[in-house]
C-alpha cells in the first residue's frame, strides 16, 4: 500500500556504510541489528548496492545491477534468477553526487525495533540519448522487527536544471527466489503519473515497470508499506458504489466490494459488513463460505431501499479483527440527490494525468442504470491538468442496445467544445434525453487524448466503464491494465418544462452570412433565442440576438474569413426559458473575387491570409473516400502537450491528418489555371510529413496530376508520385522541396491546346498513418524555346504501356552527341540508364523492371524532357 509518513534523515544518526565507490559498488555484510524474516528465511545482515536495492544475507549480489538501458525493462537484479531475497526501492543506474552518504541506523527496542538503510543525494546517470533526471534524490528502506513489515519512504528528489525531461526504467519491489507470481512484488506506475498512486503487482514486470522522468517527482514522506503476510489476514480492497445516487432513480441500489485474503491460512465463513450512516442508516452482513490464501472474493451487500432521505451517506464495509487490523476497513463517501448521479467519490483526489484514447472518435464511457423510466437533463465531465492541451471533444449519451448491453444508439451528442490545459470540470445541459434501465455518459475525441480525471479503482469494477477505438468495438476498460474510475456525471429527472434543442447544422456559409438550422425542439417551445458574435464572445453581455420560430435562422452582417460562436436558447413562455446551448462554431467564407481564374504567372499559394478552415479563393477540395477526414488549412496540430506547426516558414499550409480506419483518397486543387499552348509551366511545392515518433515511423503517400477539370476523372496526366514520404526523425523539418531537378522530379506542364486546367494534390497514405502537409505552391511559366521544343517533337516513346521493350524514336534533334536516358521509380530512384542516339529507333531493355508506373528522362547537354510510361507485362 502506500501512504505518507514523516521522512527523517538519518544525518549523524547510526553509522555511515562504506563502498568502494558511488558507481556500481557493494558495501560489505551490513548488520541489521535483529532478526529479520524475510521469504521464509532469518536474516541478521544486509549488503547495500549503490544503484538503490539491497540484498539480504551476508553474501553481495553480482552484476547486472539495473536494467541494461536508461529506458529498457530487461536484464535487471529481477530477472536474474540467481539474484534472491532483494529489497528494491529505486533500482536503476544510479551515481554519486558531491554530498551522496550511504548510512544505516537501528532504533527502538526490542521487540520493535526499526532499521533504517538510507541512500542520501544519489543520482540517476545519463546514458546514451537519455540525460541525468534528478540531480540528488534520497530514500530509504525500513525493516521492522517483529512485524517483518518492509517500508520504502521517498525524501526530496531534485530535478536536474536545465534537463531534457525523458522517461527512465526503474525497478521498484520486492523478490524472493525468483521472478513468479508469489515470488516477487512489483511497483509499477507509468512515467507522468503520480508516484502516489501506483500499481502494486504480484510478479515480475510485464510491459511498464516503474517508469520516472525530472517532471515527476515523489513528495517527501512517500512511503510504499510492504506487510509481511500473516496467519489470518483479510483486507478490504474497494468497495463498489457510487460517489451520488439519485432518489427514487437510482434506488434500489446495490454496494458491492472486493475482499482478499492476504495471509497463510485459508479462511472459512468470513463475514463482510456494510455499515451507512448519516442521512440514511443500513447494515447488511454477507458471508464468504471459502477464502483461499491470495483469493479476492467479491461480496454483493442487499440492496438499498426504494428511498432515501437527500443527504451524505458514510459507507463503511468491514471484516473482524484478525492478525494485521490495518486494511479491515474501508470508507467509502456517497451523496443521495435529487437527480446528479456520478461514481466519483468527491472526498478522493483524482490521479494526477488523465486517461483518453488518442485518436479522432475514440470514446470513453461510463454505464448508469436507472431503476424507472426518467429523463437526462445534464452531463458533466472532469478533465486532468494537462500542459498545452485544448483538445476538442463532444459530450455524448448514448443507450445500452450494443451487444451485451454495450454502448448502442447516440441520443444525444453536445456541440463540440475545446478543453483548457488547466484541470476543469463541464456541465453541459442535455434536451430531457428519456432513458429507461441502462444508459452511458460517453465523451468523444475530436482531435487527441482528452485526458478526462479519474480515481484509481483497484479492482476495477466489470461492464461499467469502456473505450473504443475508432471503427471498433467497445472494450470493457477493466479487460485492461487500467483501473480508472471515470469522471463521468450525469443529472437526471423529470422533463424540462423548456428543454434546449438537440443540435443544430450551419449551412449556406458565404463570406457575410450563413443559415442555422435547429433540431431537436422541444414540444413545448413557442421560439428561439440565437445569440452569435465572434469566437469567444460572452453571450450574456455580446453578441447579436434574433428570435423566432425557426427551425431555420440567418445569420446577417458577418465579417468575412472570421470564426464565430452561436448559441440558442428555447423559450417556452413569458418566463420559461431553458438554459444556453452551444456554442455551435462555423467560418465564414473569403470574400473572392468573381472569377477565380489565375492568367498571370507565377502563380504562388502559400495558404496565408485566411484563417485555419478557411480554403484560398478557387481552391477547392474533394472527399473522395467520404470519411471523417480530408484536406484542409491549419497552423497547428496539437500532439498531447506539443504544439506542432505546419507552415513551412509561415503559419498555415495544407494538412490531411490521418484517419485510423481508412486509407487516405482526398484531393485538393488549384483555382483554375490559363494555360497557353506554347508555354511550359512548370510546378514546384514544398511537402513532409512529422517524424516524431521514436518508436515507428508512419510513411505517407501522395501524388500529384494535372487536368481539365476539378475532379477526379478530370485528373489525366501525372507530374509527380511519391510512395514513401518520409523525413528525418524528430520533426523540426518536416518540409522537402519538389521540383524538376528533385527526386522524384515534377514534370513539365507544356498543353497542345490553350485554356483552362487545373492541378490536383491526391494524399493517398494508407491508414493510421500520420499527418501530409503541403505549402508554398508556385507555378512558372517559360515560352518554349527554339532547341528545346525541337527536342519535344523529336522523341517518340513506344510502346506505352510497354511488355519491357521501350522504343525511343529521336529525329532529327539538335544535338552534336548522344542522349542520356535516365527511368525512375516512383519513389524517384534511378533503377536504370542508358545511351541512345539520334536519328535512331533506339531500343531500351526494361524486362528487368516490375509492373508500375515509371519516369523516363532524356538529356541532352542543358535540355531534357520527361515522359511517363507504365510496364505492364
Amino acid at each position: 500500500m502506500s501512504g505518507t509518513i514523516a521522512y527523517t534523515d538519518l544525518a549523524s544518526t547510526g553509522t555511515a556504510i562504506a563502498t568502494p565507490n558511488t558507481d556500481d559498488a557493494n558495501s560489505a555484510a551490513t548488520p541489521i541489528g535483529f532478526s529479520f524474516q524475510y521469504n521464509g528465511q532469518t536474516f541478521t545482515d544486509f549488503v547495500l548496492n549503490t544503484n538503490g536495492f539491497l540484498k539480504l544475507g551476508t553474501t553481495a549480489p553480482a552484476a547486472p545491477y539495473f536494467y541494461e538501458g536508461p529506458q529498457s525493462p530487461f536484464k535487471g537484479p529481477l530477472d536474474n534468477n540467481a539474484e534472491t531475497n532483494l529489497i528494491l526501492p529505486f533500482n536503476l543506474d544510479l551515481e554519486g553526487s558531491t554530498t551522496t552518504e550511504y548510512r544505516v541506523a537501528t532504533t527502538g527496542t526490542a521487540p520493535n525495533r526499526v532499521c533504517t538503510i538510507q541512500w542520501k543525494n544519489v543520482s540517476d546517470k545519463a546514458s546514451g540519448n537519455v540525460a541525468k533526471q534528478y540531480s540528488t534524490a534520497s530514500f530509504q528502506v525500513k525493516l521492522y522487527e517483529t512485524l517483518n513489515r518492509v517500508d520504502f519512504v521517498y525524501g526530496t528528489f531534485t530535478a536536474n536544471a536545465g534537463t531534457t525531461d525523458a522517461l527512465r526504467t526503474a525497478a521498484v519491489g520486492l523478490k524472493g527466489s525468483g521472478p513468479a507470481a508469489g515470488q516477487t512484488l512489483t511497483v509499477q506506475k507509468t512515467s507522468t503519473a503520480a508516484w502516489s498512486a501506483p500499481v502494486f503487482l504480484s510478479g515480475n514486470y510485464i510491459g511498464d515497470v516503474f517508469n520516472v522522468r525530472s517532471t515527476s517527482r515523489p513528495a517527501a514522506g512517500l512511503v510504499y508499506r510492504f506487510n509481511a503476510a500473516q496467519p489470518k489476514d483479510v483486507s478490504v480492497q474497494v468497495i463498489h458504489s457510487m460517489g451520488k445516487i439519485a432518489t427514487p432513480y437510482s434506488l434500489p441500489h446495490t454496494v458491492a466490494a472486493a475482499v482478499q485474503n492476504r495471509g497463510l491460512e485459508a479462511l472459512t465463513n468470513v463475514p463482510v459488513t456494510l455499515t451507512v450512516s448519516g442521512a440514511n442508516t443500513f447494515t447488511s452482513t454477507k458471508t464468504v463460505p471459502i477464502l483461499s490464501p491470495g483469493a479476492v472474493a467479491t461480496v454483493t451487500f442487499d440492496a438499498y431501499p426504494a428511498t432515501m432521505a437527500v443527504g451524505t451517506n458514510n459507507l463503511t464495509v468491514s471484516v473482524a479483527a484478525d492478525d494485521n487490523n490495518d486494511n479491515n476497513s474501508l470508507p467509502y463517501t456517497q451523496v443521495v440527490t435529487a437527480g446528479p448521479v456520478a461514481y466519483i467519490d468527491d472526498t478522493r483526489a483524482f490521479n494526477a494525468t488523465g486517461v483518453g484514447v488518442g485518436a479522432a472518435g475514440g470514446m470513453l464511457a461510463a454505464k448508469y442504470t436507472v431503476s424507472q423510466a426518467t429523463y437526462v437533463n445534464e452531463v458533466k465531465a472532469t478533465f486532468a491538468a494537462s500542459a498545452g492541451n485544448t483538445a476538442s471533444y463532444q459530450l455524448v449519451v448514448l443507450d445500452a442496445s450494443g451487444a451485451g448491453s454495450t454502448p448502442g444508439t447516440v441520443l444525444y451528442a453536445s456541440p463540440a467544445r475545446t478543453r483548457t490545459a488547466a484541470a476543469s470540470t463541464v456541465t453541459l445541459p442535455v434536451p430531457s434525453v428519456r432513458v429507461t434501465g441502462a444508459f452511458y455518459v460517453a465523451v468523444r475525441e475530436l482531435s487527441t487524448n482528452v485526458a478526462l480525471a479519474y480515481q484509481v479503482e483497484d479492482p476495477l469494477r466489470a461492464t461499467t466503464f469502456y473505450f473504443q477505438s475508432p471503427g471498433a468495438a467497445w472494450t470493457p476498460i477493466n479487460s485492461t491494465t487500467l483501473r480508472t474510475r471515470l469522471a463521468l456525471d450525469a443529472t437526471v429527472g423529470p422533463q424540462l418544462s423548456c428543454p434546449i434543442v438537440g443540435g443544430a447544422t450551419i449551412s449556406a456559409i458565404t463570406p457575410t452570412s450563413a443559415t442555422i438550422t435547429l433540431s431537436g425542439a422541444p414540444t413545448s417551445g413557442t421560439g428561439y433565442s440565437v445569440i452569435y458574435g465572434p469566437a469567444g464572445f460572452d453571450p450574456a453581455t455580446a453578441g447579436t440576438t434574433v428570435t423566432g420560430t425557426g427551425p431555420a435562422f440567418t445569420l446577417s452582417n458577418l465579417a468575412s474569413s472570421t470564426a464565430f460562436d452561436v448559441y440558442i436558447r428555447s423559450n417556452c413562455g413569458a418566463t420559461d426559458q431553458s438554459t444556453l446551448t452551444g456554442p455551435f462554431k462555423f467560418t465564414t467564407a473569403s470574400a473572392c473575387p468573381t472569377s477565380t481564374l489565375v492568367s498571370t504567372f507565377p502563380y504562388r499559394e502559400g495558404f496565408e491570409g485566411n484563417g485555419a478552415g478557411i480554403l484560398p479563393c478557387g481552391v477547392t477540395v474533394v472527399n473522395a473516400n467520404n470519411d471523417a477526414q480530408t484536406w484542409q488549412v491549419a497552423s497547428s496540430y496539437q500532439e498531447g502537450a506539443n504544439t506542432l506547426p505546419l507552415g513551412d516558414a509561415s503559419t498555415n499550409a495544407m494538412l490531411y491528418r490521418f484517419s485510423s480506419s481508412a486509407g487516405a483518397d482526398d484531393w485538393f486543387f488549384t483555382p483554375g489555371l490559363a494555360l497557353q499552348a506554347g508555354t511550359r509551366y512548370q510546378l514546384s511545392f514544398r511537402y513532409g510529413m512529422y517524424n516524431i515518433f521514436s518508436a515507428a515511423v508512419y510513411p505517407e503517400r501522395m501524388e500529384v496530376k494535372y487536368g481539365t477539370s476539378a475532379t477526379v476523372a478530370g485528373q489525366t496526366t501525372l507530374l509527380w508520385n511519391n510512395e514513401n514520404i518520409v523525413s528525418p526523425a524528430g520533426g523540426a523539418a518536416p518540409y522537402q522541396t519538389a521540383n524538376a531537378s528533385s527526386t522524384p522530379a515534377v514534370a513539365s506542364i507544356t498543353p497542345t491546346t490553350s485554356g483552362t486546367y487545373y492541378i490536383g494534390f491526391h494524399a493517398k497514405s494508407v491508414a493510421d498513418q500520420y499527418l501530409l502537409l503541403v505549402d508554398n505552391i508556385e507555378v512558372t511559366a517559360t515560352a518554349v524555346t527554339a532547341s528545346s521544343d525541337e527536342l519535344l517533337r523529336a522523341i517518340t516513346l513506344y510502346p506505352n504501356p510497354t511488355a519491357g521493350e521501350l522504343k525511343i524514336d529521336v529525329r532529327g534533334a539538335n544535338t552534336k552527341g548522344g542522349l542520356q536516358v535516365e527511368v525512375l521509380n516512383m519513389l524517384g530512384q534511378r533503377v536504370s540508364t542508358a545511351s541512345i542516339r539520334n536519328n535512331f529507333e533506339n531500343k531500351v531493355d526494361l524486362s528487368n523492371l516490375a509492373n508500375g508506373m515509371y519516369m523516363v528522362k532524356i538529356m541532352t547537354g542543358n535540355e531534357y524532357m520527361v515522359r511517363n510510361i507504365t510496364i505492364q507485362k
